[in-house]
């Protein structure tokens, strides 16, 4: 763990110290403070990799100004759902160096699609529930549209990360619905991704498909691991640059 560098935000010195040394042993650089404000003047000055914080110390608006100033993961400490119990140090030392491992280290691809939500575009509702099973099956969340106005208001909900669009649709091509969805998240400032899927597999239905606005085009005739493969390098890429790339700049504390 040498080089990585942990905050302990908590009221008790004993407590803090006591994390601080069993953290220390593991080869995690660690400081101390006993409330927010300093904590905050410790995350201005360097760069952490994981804040470790009692949770009624902080407080709701606490934890968020720690949020938004600091990229860093933030382990809770209390009784709470999702917090750490703070009388058994060392699992919260387990929990934290366990977390700066995952978070330092490439998404899986299990992890990658149970953070997936995916929107599936297809009039047939064999080959829709086909699909729906096999990347639930993976650990997305799916949601299936069988034309072009569901598909829509789908869209308009927001928190989608990938389209999956048949090419042949009644009443509109795919690749019209696909220029429609292109336009959508461009006015929209949204990141979500779009594959077509279709059986007319050639480099002319491949160039117009991409010069639509897709961003992947497979075949049907494929497997569905080619599929899966395809879809969980596209949602890599989406995380990596909404993860890494568009948070927003870190704010330094007001004079």
């Amino acid at each position: 763990m040498n080089g990585h560098r942990t905050l302990v935000v908590m009221a008790s010195r004993t407590q803090g110290l006591l994390l601080k040394l069993l953290l220390e042993e593991r080869g995690v650089e660690t400081v101390c403070v006993d409330a927010v404000e300093p904590a905050l003047a410790e995350i201005a000055g360097r760069p952490q990799d994981l804040l470790i914080v009692e949770g009624t110390l902080a407080g709701p608006t606490g934890l968020a100004e720690l949020r938004a100033r600091c990229d860093a993961a933030i382990l809770v400490l209390g009784h709470g759902e999702g917090e750490h119990d703070p009388s058994d140090p060392r699992g919260v030392v387990e929990a934290a160096v366990g977390l700066m491992e995952r978070r330092g280290a490439p998404p899986t691809a299990a992890e990658i699609f149970h953070r997936a939500r995916v929107l599936i575009v297809d009039d047939s509702a064999t080959y829709r529930e086909f699909l729906r099973a096999e990347l639930e099956q993976e650990g997305c969340a799916v949601t299936a549209a069988r034309n072009a106005d569901e598909a829509v208001t789908a869209l308009a909900g927001g928190g989608l990360d990938c389209v999956i669009l048949d090419l042949v649709m009644p009443g509109t091509s795919g690749t019209q619905l696909c220029e429609r969805f292109d336009r959508f998240r461009r006015r929209r400032g949204l990141f979500f991704q779009i594959v077509i899927l279709t059986s007319q597999d050639d480099e002319e239905q491949l160039m117009i498909s991409l010069n639509a606005g897709a961003d992947d085009f497979v075949g049907k005739a494929q497997t569905m691991d080619v599929l899966k493969v395809r879809l969980m390098a596209l949602l890599r890429r989406k995380y990596f640059v909404e993860d890494h790339l568009l948070r927003p700049p870190r704010l330094l504390p007001s004079a």
